[in-house]
């Protein structure tokens, strides 16, 4: 550090050296064009896992780690089904979850998934005492390798939530996290709703990107201006998401769900919606979901009436 020293112990061709060989000053972070070519060659493709929809996978091509799917609908019109079919699926495909449902206990998380593969609604005591506990351990059986819970009921802080996904990312080697609602994360917390939801999904984001693990966010609406709600089968927007803009930006995905829950014919028809797609560009209607009240299943409508409906 001292040109003097370097002069008294006979070095000075080596402070000669450094001048003439400096590098000009780069400040941290920026890359220059001539640098990127490594960039340009390396494989970073990440594996897609289809959805068992096909309209879904046609616009979204599957879903991924290091994205934010982001969830939202009315109040009731599905969306916590929706989560436990994606989960279901991709527990099938021997992916490890890590489910995050802040609005019910552990056991209905567990009996929901396990409902999937037995097509019946075990969450529900008359269906669940005419069903064996043989039967049972067998379906529990199928996902409890691949399945981790948040024992924990209502609002939680953001830091606590972020501390508890990154250890099931890191310690439990999750593949996708579901968190089942972001609302609920902060409805318990003094502040501004928007500003305590910013400050989360950026927190969010962050971690995503660090630990590269696929989320899925389930996100309230909020009440709009007209004739039909959105538990009238109202058509879901980006405008309509509940309590702050970052819930859009900061998501690689967003889907919206309608369904009339009032209607005397189509109550159980849900309309899958597209509003943002990083991936590919693809937005607008995709499919059509129907609920089946006696099993508790969603199953794809007419995909080529669909296609036809939406051109």
């Amino acid at each position: 550090k001292d040109a003097n020293e370097m002069l008294v112990s006979n070095r000075g061709q080596d402070i000669i050296h450094h001048i003439w060989n400096a590098k000009p000053y780069t400040p941290e972070g920026i890359i220059s064009g001539a640098d990127t070519w490594d960039l340009v060659i390396q494989d970073d493709s990440r594996e897609s896992i289809p959805y068992s929809w096909n309209g879904l996978n046609k616009k979204c091509k599957g879903i991924r780690k290091g994205e934010i799917v982001l969830l939202t609908a009315g109040s009731g019109t599905g969306k916590s089904q929706v989560c436990r079919e994606i989960a279901a699926d991709l527990i099938s495909k021997q992916k490890t979850i890590g489910y995050i449902a802040l609005e019910e206990s552990v056991a209905r998380s567990v009996r929901g998934l396990m409902s999937i593969n037995l097509n019946q609604k075990i969450h529900e005591e008359e269906v669940r005492k005419h069903i064996d506990k043989k039967t049972l351990k067998v379906s529990w059986e199928k996902i409890k390798p691949y399945t981790f819970f948040h024992k924990h009921f209502g609002s939680t802080d953001s830091e606590n939530l972020m501390s508890k996904i990154r250890f099931l990312v890191k310690g439990c080697e999750c593949d996708y996290i579901f968190l089942d609602h972001i609302n609920m994360v902060v409805s318990g917390i003094e502040g501004d709703e928007r500003k305590l939801i910013d400050y989360t999904m950026t927190k969010l984001r962050t971690l995503v990107e660090e630990c590269n693990f696929g989320l899925i966010v389930v996100c309230h609406l909020k009440r709009i201006e007209s004739k039909s709600g959105h538990e009238e089968g109202a058509v879901t927007s980006l405008s309509h998401l509940r309590g702050s803009h970052a819930l859009a930006q900061l998501s690689d995905m967003v889907i919206g769900f309608e369904r009339n829950q009032q209607s005397s014919e189509n109550n159980n028809i849900m309309t899958v919606r597209v509003l943002k797609n990083r991936y590919t560009g693809d937005c607008g209607v995709a499919t059509s979901l129907i609920y089946n009240p006696e099993s508790g299943r969603l199953s794809e409508g007419d995909f080529d009436e669909i296609e036809r409906t939406a051109s």
